[in-house]
C-alpha cells in the first residue's frame, strides 16, 4: 500500500465525526445535505461536521454543490474506495 493511499484512508475514516458523516451520506447516495442536516442525523456538533466535510472534500470522497447561497454535500461514487466502502458498510448492515 503506498503512503498517499494509506493517509487518504485514515483521514477518511479515523475520526469518528468524519467517519458517521461518510456514512450517513453513503446511506443515502442521491440526497444532498447541508451541514445543518448532517450536523442533526449524525448527532455531531456543526464545528465536527465543518472538520469532517473539509477532509472528506481534500480526498475527493464527498462532492459540495453551490446552490446559489447554499452549499450542499453528497457522496461521491465516482471514487472507487468510496464505492467499495459503501457496498462493504451495506453487506455489514452498517447503512
Amino acid at each position: 500500500m503506498s503512503k498517499e493511499l494509506r493517509e487518504e484512508i485514515e483521514k477518511a475514516i479515523c475520526s469518528i465525526s468524519t467517519f458517521r458523516v461518510l456514512a450517513e451520506l453513503a446511506k443515502h447516495p442521491t440526497k444532498t445535505y447541508t451541514k445543518y442536516a448532517l450536523s442533526k442525523a449524525t448527532m455531531l456538533d456543526a464545528k465536527d461536521v465543518s472538520n469532517a466535510i473539509k477532509k472528506l472534500l481534500e480526498i475527493n470522497w464527498i462532492e459540495e454543490v453551490n446552490l446559489g447561497s447554499i452549499k450542499v454535500y453528497k457522496i461521491n461514487l465516482n471514487n472507487d474506495k468510496v464505492r467499495i466502502l459503501t457496498e462493504f458498510l451495506r453487506k455489514i448492515n452498517y447503512i
